[in-house]
């Protein structure tokens, strides 16, 4: 395979936040007064899901009661408010580099909003090893097939390769008609990764770029 283009998924595939993640989810149950106590880790790890609304509603958000934009901007907040606790995961910026050094573009493709995605890039100091970056236009992280399906056109699957670490991002992947590897560690358990997918590794440093 002769990769010429390089698909990373961001939030949990590129930039390990999924404590942080967790950490604002519990202060908006909190927040809103669900009759439940604090999502544990590995809870979260086997509910999360997209779309994202699908998620909340497992989490026990009633949207008779409040809106999902309302969440969704009260979780936002919090989970900015934290951006100094979450990093880059070990082994992304070295294979960011190995792929330029092969001739590869990095592509950086996200259900974040692209405004949040740019701030987030600077403030980690990895801006400059992406050469493009496709977001959405808003918060509230709706699905991202369609901003992939539309980078696609003119452009060979056989030339593409995508890096995720949940589900969605195999089916984004089957839609743009490209392989995927999915990297575990990141916003869904292992197992469940295993149990519906068959290209997982353990370290991103194990994907071939070639």
């Amino acid at each position: 395979m002769n990769v010429k283009y390089l698909i990373f998924d961001f939030n949990g595939t590129v930039l390990d936040d999924v404590a942080v993640c967790l950490e604002a989810e519990n202060r908006t149950i909190a927040h809103f007064g669900l009759d439940r106590g604090p999502l544990t880790l590995d809870e979260y790890l086997h509910i999360f899901t997209f779309p994202v609304q699908k998620y909340y509603e497992k989490v026990g958000f009633d949207w008779s009661v409040n809106s999902y934009e309302e969440i969704g901007k009260y979780w936002y907040d919090n989970y900015r408010a934290l951006k100094d606790e979450y990093r880059v995961y070990d082994g992304v910026i070295e294979v960011l580099k190995k792929s330029h050094e092969f001739g590869n573009r990095n592509i950086l493709l996200s259900a974040s909003s692209l405004e949040t995605l740019k701030e987030q890039l600077e403030e980690l100091k990895i801006g400059e090893y992406f050469d493009e970056v496709l977001g959405i236009g808003n918060i509230y992280a709706k699905s991202k097939v369609d901003i992939a399906i539309k980078w696609m056109q003119g452009k060979d699957p056989k030339d593409c390769l995508m890096i995720g670490d949940t589900l969605h991002d195999v089916e984004t992947a089957e839609a743009m008609g490209i392989d995927c590897v999915l990297v575990s560690g990141g916003h869904q358990a292992k197992e469940i990764l295993c149990e519906n997918y068959d290209k997982v590794v353990d370290d991103i440093r194990e994907v071939k770029l070639t």
